[in-house]
């Protein structure tokens, strides 16, 4: 078996570290037990958004992973951990013009991940210090970048440019 290092992939602690930190440090909970409390991930949750964000390719910098299927239980928040991950990607990734799609095979569906993104931001003076916040669209202007909800109901996907899409529900849709 081949090392990682061998591989010509490393791990770049510094990278994981800024996106977990970003997550207490911005995000603040809205709703049940954890109402009003900062969004500080659970160590499943570290090692998940680690493993994506910290992963590189020694060759060109970029990361390794461009692809992240997460499967959680039910209530474990997957819903506010892929909202948490748009709005890092959409402020804090280094990414001008970047478009964030939180797609779902139903406007509705996409609405509810969309909802936990657009609530963190609406809770979050840092953040909306920076965000236009909209009822379908937060914008960073600084980067002319967004975030988006969009579903297959209406062709939703054409034409898009993604850095980011999180997709729910992926047992919906139909291919």
């Amino acid at each position: 078996l081949k090392t990682g290092k061998r591989r010509g992939l490393y791990f770049d602690g510094a990278a994981a570290d800024h996106v977990i930190s970003f997550f207490p440090e911005f995000l603040i909970f809205y709703e049940g037990n954890f109402d009003n409390q900062p969004f500080t991930l659970t160590p499943c949750q570290q090692f998940i958004v680690g493993s994506i964000f910290g992963w590189k390719r020694k060759r060109d910098g970029f990361r390794r992973f461009r692809t992240a299927y997460i499967e959680m239980g039910k209530g474990q928040g997957k819903s506010p951990l892929a909202g948490g991950i748009g709005l890092y990607c959409l402020a804090f990734d280094d990414e001008p013009g970047a478009e964030i799609y939180a797609a779902a095979v139903t406007r509705e569906q996409a609405g509810i991940l969309f909802r936990d993104a657009r609530t963190f931001a609406e809770k979050s003076e840092s953040l909306r210090d920076i965000l236009q916040i909209d009822k379908h669209n937060i914008a960073y202007p600084a980067e002319n970048s967004f975030f988006r909800p969009v579903s297959s109901e209406h062709r939703g996907l054409d034409g898009k440019r993604p850095h980011l899409a999180l997709i729910d529900e992926i047992h919906e849709h139909p291919n």
